[in-house]
C-alpha cells in the first residue's frame, strides 16, 4: 500500500515538473510562414528576412524564390488548386484585380492603421485594392525620367534639358532628329535621337494618352470600346507612330534594347526608369549624362507612370495571424525602410521614406543627386495601369499593337482592332 502510494506521488511530483516545462517549449517554437518570391533580387531578401525574424523571433520566414516568369506560374497553379502555401505572395500590383476575382488573397485592411496606409502613396494603395478591399500592401513604386546624353547634345549644338526643366513631347521631336546621326553617311543610323525603354508595355506609355484627357479602361475595368480607340489614344499614338516612322528617330527593331544603346553612347534622349542611374554608375559609361523631368504634350496634363511591387497572403493560409504581421513590418516604418535599403532597391511606396532622399547624405552628390529628382518626381501624378481582372490579357494584346504601329500600321485601325480583341477577352470575366 505504501509503495503504491509512494509510486503515486512520484507521479505527481513528476508530473509536477514536466508541466511548466511545456508551455515554455511550446512558446520558444516559432511559426514559420512561407513566402514565395523573386529570385532576381537574390540574398538581399535573406538580409531583410533576418532583419523581420530579429524583431519577431516568434515567426520564421521560408524563402522560396523563383524567376520571374515562374512566380506567376507558380502562383496560377498552387493558388487555383486551392494550396494553403504560400502563405505570403510577391505581387506584381496590376495582377491584383485578377487575383482578387479568383478569390486568392486575404482582405489587409484590419492589418494597417489609417495614418499608415496614409503614408503610403494613393496610387500604390489604389493599385493594390479592388472593390474597395486593400488586397495586396505596397512595398515599391516606381516612377519614369528623361535620361540624355549631354555629348551628343554637345555634338549636335543642343542644349539638353535641365534636371528641373519638363519637356514637351513637342520638344523632343523637334529636336530628336537633330540628335539623329549618320556619321559615315552609309544610310545606317549611328546616333538614335530619342525612344522609350519600354517601347510597347502599356506601363510605360499610358501617360501619352492619359495626359491628353484619355483614360486606360472603362469604370467598369472591363470596357475598352470607347476608351482605347477614343481621339485622346488616337493623337496620343499618332505622335508614338511619327517617332518611328515619320521621323525616323527611334529604332523600329529589338536586337538592341534602348538601355543598351543608351549604355553604349548610342541613344541621345530615352525615357527610363531611375534603376537606369545604378546601371550608368556601375557601366562606367565614357560619356556625360544627365536627367530630367519626365515629359508631357504641350496642351496635355502631366502624367507619370506608377507601380511596382505589393506583398499579399494567401486567402487559404493557415498562419494568417503571423503572415499579416510579416506584410504589416515589410511595407511600413522600419521594415519598409529595410527592404528599400537591403531588399529589392526598387523605390518605396512610403511618402515617408521616399522623404529619405532629400536627407540621406548618400543623395548629395552626383549622380546619386539624380534619385532626388526620381524620388520627388514620384509623387507627380502618378497614374496607375488600369485596375482590370483581365490586365494580362489586356497588355499581351497592346503590346501587340503598339509593335504594329511601330512598324507603320494605321493607328486608328490598329487601335479598334485592338479594342474588339480586348473585347472579346474581357467577355469571359462580365459571366
Amino acid at each position: 500500500m505504501r509503495s503504491r502510494n509512494q509510486r503515486f506521488l512520484l507521479f505527481i511530483l513528476v508530473g509536477l515538473l514536466i508541466l511548466p516545462v511545456l508551455p515554455i517549449t511550446s512558446a520558444q517554437e516559432p511559426t514559420t510562414i512561407t513566402w514565395l518570391t523573386l529570385s532576381e533580387w537574390g540574398g538581399n531578401v535573406e538580409d531583410v528576412v533576418a532583419a523581420f525574424e530579429a524583431d519577431h523571433p516568434e515567426i520564421n520566414v521560408e524563402l522560396e524564390q523563383v524567376p520571374f516568369n515562374a512566380l506567376f506560374e507558380q502562383i496560377q497553379v498552387r493558388f487555383g488548386a486551392g494550396s494553403t502555401e504560400p502563405d505570403v505572395i510577391s505581387v506584381d500590383v496590376p495582377l491584383v484585380a485578377g487575383y482578387a476575382v479568383r478569390n486568392w488573397l486575404l482582405p489587409l485592411d484590419d492589418a494597417f492603421t489609417e495614418e499608415e496606409r496614409a503614408d503610403w502613396l494613393n496610387a500604390a494603395v489604389e493599385a493594390g485594392s479592388y472593390n474597395g478591399e486593400l488586397l495586396a500592401a505596397p512595398i515599391s513604386t516606381s516612377t519614369q525620367l528623361l535620361f540624355y546624353n549631354a555629348d551628343i547634345f554637345e555634338q549636335a549644338g543642343v542644349t539638353p534639358p535641365a534636371e528641373d526643366e519638363r519637356w514637351t513631347m513637342e520638344q523632343i521631336a523637334e529636336v530628336a532628329p537633330q540628335l539623329t546621326i549618320d556619321e559615315d553617311s552609309d544610310g545606317t543610323t549611328d546616333t538614335w535621337g530619342f525612344t522609350w525603354e519600354q517601347t510597347n508595355r502599356i506601363y510605360q506609355l499610358q501617360p501619352l494618352p492619359v495626359g491628353l484627357g484619355g483614360t486606360a479602361i472603362g469604370e467598369d475595368g472591363l470596357t475598352v470600346d470607347g476608351v482605347i480607340n477614343s481621339q485622346a489614344w488616337i493623337d496620343a499614338f499618332t505622335y508614338y507612330s511619327s517617332i518611328f516612322n515619320e521621323l525616323n528617330v527611334a529604332p523600329k527593331d529589338d536586337t538592341i534594347t534602348a538601355q543598351d544603346l543608351f549604355v553604349t553612347g548610342k541613344l541621345a534622349l530615352m525615357i527610363g526608369g531611375p534603376w537606369n542611374i545604378n546601371t550608368l554608375i556601375r557601366e562606367e559609361v565614357d560619356f556625360n549624362w544627365g536627367v530630367s523631368l519626365h515629359p508631357y504634350f504641350a496642351d496635355g496634363e502631366v502624367v507619370t507612370p506608377t507601380g511596382s511591387w505589393h506583398i499579399g497572403v494567401n486567402k487559404n493560409t493557415e498562419k494568417a495571424e503571423a503572415a499579416k504581421t510579416f506584410v504589416h513590418w515589410i511595407s511600413t516604418g522600419k521594415g519598409a525602410e529595410t527592404w528599400w535599403r537591403q531588399g529589392s532597391g526598387d523605390f518605396p511606396a512610403q511618402q515617408s521614406v521616399l522623404a529619405l532622399f532629400a536627407t540621406d547624405e548618400e543623395f548629395e552628390e552626383l549622380p546619386q543627386s539624380f534619385f532626388r529628382i526620381a524620388a520627388e518626381e514620384a509623387t507627380v501624378n502618378p497614374v496607375p495601369r488600369p485596375v482590370t481582372p483581365g490586365y494580362l490579357e489586356y497588355e499581351q494584346i497592346l503590346q501587340n499593337t503598339f509593335q504594329d504601329i511601330r512598324n507603320g500600321a494605321n493607328v486608328e485601325e490598329a487601335l479598334n482592332l485592338a479594342v474588339s480583341r480586348i473585347e472579346s477577352e474581357m467577355a469571359k470575366y462580365r459571366r
